[in-house]
């Protein structure tokens, strides 16, 4: 079993229906713990979430995301979100 990578989305590419992932425990609970503060390692990336709309704000596009899984509905910026590297 292979690993998968991950990459930050472009704003670019952000629009309704796009599969997302991000570093957090799940879907409504993005902590994340650092190695450094002595508590653990990073949380894994979950996902993945569905992108269901964009908006254009001051500091960069927020996007409201749907869990296909439970229907629950969450908003986050958009430098949280990350999709899978393409393989070279």
């Amino acid at each position: 079993m292979t690993d998968i990578k991950y990459r930050k989305t472009k704003p670019q590419e952000l629009e309704p229906g796009l599969a997302i992932w991000f570093e957090g425990k799940n879907f409504n609970d993005t902590t994340l713990y650092h190695p450094y503060q002595g508590i653990g390692d990073q949380h894994p990336v979950c996902g993945p979430y569905l992108v269901e709309r964009v908006s254009l704000t001051s500091i960069g596009p927020r996007v409201d995301l749907l869990n296909p899984s439970t229907g629950d509905r969450r908003s986050m910026m958009a430098s949280w979100l990350l999709v899978p590297k393409e393989e070279k």
